[in-house]
């Protein structure tokens, strides 16, 4: 059957009176054969609608899927509309076709990767057509066939665009274009007639630059003689992103090098470890996978309770809120679930992905239930996902010596108090800020129009759920360039990141309930190495444990100044009144000696490990360190203790030579010693108290390290070829003198992407496994994998090759 007929809201709308009359209200033609009409407006009936069945499903139904306790009581059904007969039809002007020439658009408009602009089947073998997918503030073109010629001088037409369950004019869901008028939509939208070719009508479209962005309805209504409207309804979606290419879209960026990167490239690397150890982790961002922009177009939907809020969700500034927002589930049952406790016995380990597709296709499987669990990375390489997808140029960001401050004083303070041994230990009940070894947020890029021109540019902006900010779990968009001034004062959460890469370390001792002494202050820790992939919309392709510098790029001077210089202090000041913080009274007066824990760097776990300490002497006079203590932790990335792995006490150091003299103390801790005590991440702290005998003073350092885990390595046939199975071969060396237990294999970038489950891996062993994949996608191409086990987690790797057809 050539048409089938839907339940539709197109009558509802009608009946309510929001649809324009698309008969032509223009004088009569001066053709005398040509019936002459009058500007009556159509006959209030039914309107009836036709058109190609639709296979996918409409995107409230989705939302009702994917969440229905955000779903409303609304159903799904619409009204009957009134059935034409073919007989009807065929008397007056009326539609064919619509072809929407998906190749032809998408490659002007860059959107050619997305895997909806192709045919493919979804998740439960449903074959799907291919869909339109552009770009706001850009035309696309589309050609109209009618059943005959149409002539503008006695037909009446309009292009009718719907976003949403329930659209209309008002909230910009509902744009309505009439070609052969020269005026501009309500809305910004425009259309021209591009070439009338017998029964064939040729348009240019051009959504605002400040549209509504989602799923959106084509529908062509015509009239000529009838008292009912006929309304071709196009079958399948025609998505619209925002347009960084489009000088009056807020998000536009007019570099094409940075856009290739921070746009278009779906491989990249998210940096971690510490600033002295700057490792990287290939993230595989997926944004144009099956069904990945389809999910990130609900996920808006579902922070406005499954509607189309077409003020915040044209806006890229509340779609950017809404992002950091939705997928963390601390208040809105939103993607993820983070979870920093180290027992993971309910879903998969943070370290266990390596790319964003399996996340948001594991919460489609969920029905829109989280997905257990995620870390800062997840949550980040979540939002460059959703961002690009959507067309907002995003980049993931490592802070290293990340500070989360609680009570917006920018310091950071730990409270000490003296143990039996001599050293110090933390009072945790006093203890509510904390330094991370790094902390992983987003920046995404726009004009700040509600701020002013000069906070144009990038934006931070934070899934990571840490504290609320409006209420909810949110965090930015904070404009990088007020964070570098200190400008506190301006939206979204600017002291907030400011306190992350700028707030000062004060260590306190408390003597007695009332009495403390401050022993370290540190103005230059916090912040340190601010890192981002390099853009040169390229795949990772690097060591990932060290040597990471060919594609980290530096961009700590675009959050602060060199520390210590008067642009810094500035800046410093200027966060400071918002804080009402005085920085000048929180300075250590102690100046007899500099403790210093020297760097070794490079270590592989279950290797034996030095600790060295500088003792040095600042002041002319003789000073005796009557006790020197070291000790070692294991802690995670937080900063959070987890346990005493070794100490070592020093007594009766004599410094009693000129000023500047130096003592270099070691102390050995064997692989036996701390294995058993290792936590993700292999995070460490050595920890240094000393006590003055001359005048009682205690000093304090502490610094963190981390040590190497092997890196998978990956083998791909030579001859391997797209969509045919091949053999990936997986290996590394196990360095531990004991088994891998309860050993497991992810991977990313193959068609197969369930977890394998394997043996045990014996002691001190090369390790190797062959495993069969499948990858459906020809030409440059990356997989990713992690290996995890009970005694070593987080062992990653990647493998970049070319596959052929």
């Amino acid at each position: 059957m050539r048409h089938v007929y839907r339940k539709t809201m197109y009558t509802r709308l009608y009946r309510g009176g929001t649809f324009i009359s698309p008969i032509p209200l223009e004088d009569p033609p001066s053709d005398p054969v040509a019936p002459t009409r009058t500007a009556e407006p159509v006959a209030s009936g039914s309107i009836a609608t036709y058109g190609p069945p639709r296979v996918k499903e409409r995107p409230w139904a989705r939302d009702k899927r994917l969440g229905t306790r955000n779903a409303g009581d609304e159903s799904d059904e619409d009204e009957e509309d009134k059935k034409a007969s073919e007989e009807e039809l065929a008397k007056d002007l009326h539609v064919v076709s619509v072809d929407v020439k998906i190749t032809e658009n998408c490659e002007k408009h860059r959107t050619s990767q997305y895997s909806c602009t192709k045919a493919r089947k979804n998740q439960d073998g449903v074959s799907l057509p291919p869909e339109l997918v552009v770009r706001r503030g850009q035309p696309f073109r589309i050609t109209v066939k009618f059943n005959q010629p149409f002539l503008k001088e006695k037909h009446g037409m309009q292009i009718i665009f719907i976003t949403g369950k329930n659209p209309r004019p008002s909230d910009f869901t509902l744009v309505q274009l009439e070609p052969f008028k020269s005026v501009e939509a309500e809305h910004g939208w425009k259309s021209q007639v591009n070439e009338t070719k017998g029964d064939s009508l040729t348009l240019d479209i051009t959504p605002s630059s400040s549209c509504v962005i989602g799923e959106w309805s084509l529908s062509v209504t015509t009239v000529f003689s009838s008292s009912s409207l006929f309304c071709f309804l196009f079958p399948d979606d025609i998505n619209i992103l925002l347009n960084p290419w489009c000088k009056d879209d807020i998000v536009y960026l007019e570099n094409e090098n940075l856009l290739n990167e921070y746009v278009l490239n779906d491989r990249g690397v998210i940096f971690a470890g510490n600033y002295r150890q700057i490792g990287g982790r290939p993230w595989n961002f997926g944004q144009f996978e099956e069904g990945v922009l389809e999910i990130c177009f609900h996920l808006l939907r579902r922070s406005h309770s499954n509607t189309v809020n077409g003020a915040k969700m044209s806006d890229p500034i509340q779609i950017s809120r809404t992002i950091t927002k939705i997928l963390n589930c601390q208040d809105d049952d939103g993607v993820l679930v983070g979870n920093w406790s180290g027992d993971y016995s309910d879903g998969k380990k943070p370290t266990h992905w390596t790319g964003s597709a399996k996340i948001l296709r594991q919460y489609e499987k969920n029905k829109g239930d989280p997905v257990c669990f995620g870390q800062c990375w997840v949550f980040s390489g979540l939002v460059t996902t959703v961002c690009r997808a959507l067309g907002m140029p995003a980049r993931s960001v490592t802070n290293f010596s990340s500070a989360h401050d609680t009570d917006c004083s920018l310091t950071i303070d730990t409270v000490m108090c003296k143990n039996e041994k001599g050293g110090l230990d933390k009072i945790p009940e006093l203890c509510y800020d904390s330094v991370w070894n790094f902390h992983v947020w987003n920046e995404v890029w726009m004009a700040r129009g509600d701020l002013g021109t000069s906070y144009h540019g990038w934006q931070a902006i934070d899934a990571t759920p840490q504290e609320l900010s409006g209420g909810t779990y949110c965090c930015g968009p904070a404009s990088v360039a007020a964070i570098k001034r200190g400008d506190c004062s301006v939206n979204y959460d600017t002291a907030f990141v400011f306190s992350e890469v700028n707030a000062d370390k004060i260590v306190w001792c408390r003597l007695k309930e009332d009495k403390w002494q401050m022993l370290y202050s540190d103005t230059d820790d916090v912040g340190r190495c601010i890192s981002t992939k390099v853009a040169d919309g390229k795949a990772f392709s690097e060591t990932l444990s060290v040597g990471s510098e060919k594609f980290r790029e530096d961009i700590t001077d675009s959050y602060k100044c060199k520390e210590g210089t008067l642009e810094e202090r500035m800046a410093v000041m200027q966060a400071s009144k918002s804080a009402k913080v005085d920085r000048d009274n929180l300075k250590t007066q102690l100046k007899d000696l500099r403790i210093s824990i020297l760097d070794e760097d490079g270590i592989m776990v279950g290797e034996n490990f030095t600790v060295k300490t500088e003792v040095t002497k600042l002041c002319e006079q003789k000073r005796t360190v009557s006790k020197l203590i070291v000790e070692v932790y294991t802690k995670r990335y937080t900063g959070d203790i987890v346990s005493h792995v070794t100490s070592h006490t020093f007594t009766d150091i004599a410094l009693d030579g000129k000023k500047g003299e130096k003592q270099v103390l070691t102390h050995e801790v064997k692989g036996e010693t701390y294995v058993p005590h290792l936590v993700e991440q292999c995070a460490m702290e050595v920890r240094v108290t000393a006590l003055i005998k001359e005048n009682g003073v205690i000093y304090i350092k502490s610094d963190e390290f981390r040590l190497r885990r092997p890196d998978l390595s990956f083998e791909v046939p030579k001859n391997a070829k797209n969509g045919v199975p091949f053999d990936l071969t997986v290996s590394f060396k196990n360095t531990l003198p004991h088994p891998l237990t309860k050993c497991s294999l992810d991977l990313d970038g193959v068609v197969e992407d369930d977890e394998v489950k394997l043996s045990d891996v014996p002691a001190n062993s090369e390790w190797k496994h062959t495993v069969k994949v499948t990858v459906n996608k020809s030409g440059q191409h990356q997989i990713s994998g992690s290996f995890d086990s009970a005694e070593l987690t987080d062992i990653s790797g990647y493998i970049n090759f070319t596959l052929k057809d």
